[in-house]
């Protein structure tokens, strides 16, 4: 612990010495002729410890034009299709969504991906279904509800309701399916600070549950703390370049001294 500490300062000051060096851009989506919008995000890890190592956790692109989406990423050298879907906006408040897309359900989704996501590591899997969607939202309450065939029919659903004022954002979510998980979530940010917290109710999960938080002081150095039902404390610290790229890192109360230290550099377009 002592020693996680140590390098937690290393660190810090690393990306505080990289502070004002890198001159902040504005994120751009690159726009085809065709009207095509491409986006994507590469990442690289770099472990120090007995063995110094790098690898590629996410490398992704995205292509979207008006109602679709085809989400794409590289994993053992095969190109794999994450989301695959088109929709149909009813009015301004109802739309219907198609094919493979995340299922509703918490706050995991899009965690896997770097930009999402300040932490190294990610509280829990997201879930990917082929199904057909149907989103609503009116005065704040959201409700997002997905059937999926297959084996056995499968449905899941999340409804929502979020409140802004005085610069901070807050919601609030209970997500259902048919295998009887249900998932409290509750997210509030603000220019300086990111909170969010899954609370599982189900009766198998045993009280299951995961916090994490996000506090930005000053410039682009962002310091991370998430606790668990493990009781697992995660501490570590990040750092913004731009709006493209960034620095992060973490610790684990529950990491040996000799335990590897990993720092994750992420760039999205």
């Amino acid at each position: 612990m002592k020693n996680s500490m140590k390098n937690l300062i290393v660190i810090t000051t690393m990306f505080l010495g990289l502070f004002g060096i890198v001159r902040t851009e504005e994120t751009t989506t690159t726009e085809s002729d065709s009207g095509i919008s491409i986006s994507g995000e590469l990442s690289t890890d770099f472990t120090f410890g007995d063995e110094n190592t790098t690898d590629s956790p996410c490398t992704g692109v995205s292509l979207s034009s008006d109602g679709w989406v085809i989400s794409t990423n590289l994993s053992d050298g095969m190109v794999n299709v994450e989301e695959a879907k088109y929709s149909w906006s009813i009015n301004d408040n109802v739309s219907l969504t198609f094919g493979s897309q995340a299922e509703p359900y918490g706050l995991a989704w899009g965690l896997h991906r770097p930009s999402n996501n300040w932490f190294v590591s990610t509280p829990r899997d997201h879930s990917i279904m082929d199904g057909v969607g149907v989103n609503a939202s009116v005065g704040g309450v959201g409700v997002d509800f997905l059937y999926g065939g297959g084996p056995e029919d499968y449905w899941a659903t999340r409804l929502s309701y979020g409140l802004s004022g005085l610069g901070i954002n807050s919601e609030i979510g209970l997500s259902v399916n048919s295998n009887e998980a249900q998932l409290l979530d509750v997210s509030v940010s603000s220019g300086i600070f990111e909170t969010s917290l899954e609370y599982d109710l189900s009766e198998e999960a045993d009280g299951d549950y995961w916090a994490r938080g996000i506090v930005n002081p000053f410039g682009g150095v962002h310091f991370l703390v998430g606790y668990d039902s493990n009781e697992e404390v995660l501490y570590g610290v990040g750092y913004k370049c731009n709006e493209n790229f960034h620095f992060s890192t973490e610790f684990s109360s529950e990491d040996d001294d000799d335990k590897d230290i990993v720092i994750r550099a992420s760039y999205s377009f």
